[in-house]
């Protein structure tokens, strides 16, 4: 009697083209992904161009208005000490005629008057140009007081400081954008590691090895996309 053959199992072709169709949906994700990731890098790189400009321009424009500003203050200290001493000059000669008077020197006490009024008239003349008797945010308030030095010194910083605040603003942002510009540089160089596993995914035959390829290019876009999103918050 005949014994039936039983024919043996066929193993399971396995499919040379299965995750293909995956790795190319990938594959174009991550083009998709490059291409944004470098209008991204080059927005942040002439944004950080402009704000050097800008930083720069403002050193120099600040680097002027102090040293106007300087010229200006030592000008006005310089005409207002003169004046001072013009009236103390003036001063000391009348209290000197008036000693010489006493004497019975009226000659001499004239002669001193002379120099008196020569003094005083110095002082005038001197108060004339001077900001601090001409201009009425920084003359005295009343006779016998100060005019307002301290106000005078803050209104003559001001634009100074004002140009100060504005480059070290343009400063921190050239800063931060080409420290943005270099991080999408570096990413971009990552997703090219992406590039290479879908590129090897496609080119092998073994299904486990194309999924494994598969699986390491998406966890890199994984982190790239993270890693973006952190940059464009930053």
């Amino acid at each position: 009697m005949s014994e039936n053959a039983v024919p043996a199992p066929k193993k399971p072709v396995e499919n040379p083209d299965r995750w293909r169709n995956l790795v190319i949906v990938l594959t174009v994700m991550t083009t998709v992904f490059a291409a944004v990731l470098a209008a991204l890098q080059a927005d942040a790189s002439i944004r950080s161009n402009i704000a050097n400009r800008d930083s720069q321009f403002y050193a120099i424009v600040a680097s002027g208005e102090l040293i106007r500003s300087g010229l200006s203050s030592n000008y006005e200290f310089t005409v207002f000490g003169q004046v001072l001493r013009d009236l103390q000059v003036a001063t000391v000669f009348q209290l000197t005629a008036l000693e010489q008077q006493g004497r019975g020197e009226n000659d001499l006490a004239k002669s001193t008057l002379i120099q008196a009024d020569a003094a005083q008239a110095r002082s005038n003349t001197g108060n004339k140009f001077s900001v601090f008797n001409t201009d009425p945010r920084y003359a005295p308030k009343a006779e016998g007081e100060l005019p307002q030095l301290e106000t005078y010194l803050k209104d003559s910083q001001a634009k100074a400081n004002e140009l100060v605040a504005s480059q070290n603003q343009a400063a921190d942002d050239y800063k931060r954008w080409n420290n943005k510009s270099d991080a999408y540089v570096t990413i971009l160089t990552v997703l090219a590691v992406a590039f290479f596993m879908f590129g090897v995914a496609q080119a092998v035959k073994v299904t486990h090895m194309r999924l494994v390829f598969t699986i390491f290019g998406s966890l890199i876009i994984l982190v790239c996309s993270a890693w973006t999103l952190l940059v464009l918050v930053s």
